[in-house]
């Protein structure tokens, strides 16, 4: 019998390591998604008076929907804000228009 019966294992995982550490890319790796910017949300006074905002990144817009959680159960975007040039450029206030009942 050996005095060390598990130093072949630990010679492989140090072999492993020491090929890995020398194979990997020492620059950083930058990923982007391949499709659409996705859109952030935000909720404001939970409650009766919720009201959901989406920033959508693609047209640089924010879409608003007071009273989201009451009420009925679909609900349409109220009004939209078309963001201009960031640090004070102009807004515009837009109401969205009205979608389909079904």
């Amino acid at each position: 019998m050996t005095k060390f019966p598990h130093l072949r294992e630990v010679l492989i995982a140090v072999a492993a390591l020491t090929i890995g550490w020398w194979a990997h890319s020492t620059r950083p790796v930058q990923a982007q998604a391949a499709g659409p910017a996705m859109l952030n949300y935000e909720f404001n006074n939970i409650g009766p008076g919720t009201s959901l905002s989406l920033y959508n990144p693609a047209d640089n817009t924010i879409y608003v929907y007071p009273g989201i959680t009451s009420g009925n159960s679909r609900t349409h975007c109220s009004f939209r804000i078309r963001l201009g040039t960031p640090l004070g450029g102009p807004i515009e206030r837009e109401t969205c228009p009205r979608g389909s009942l079904r």
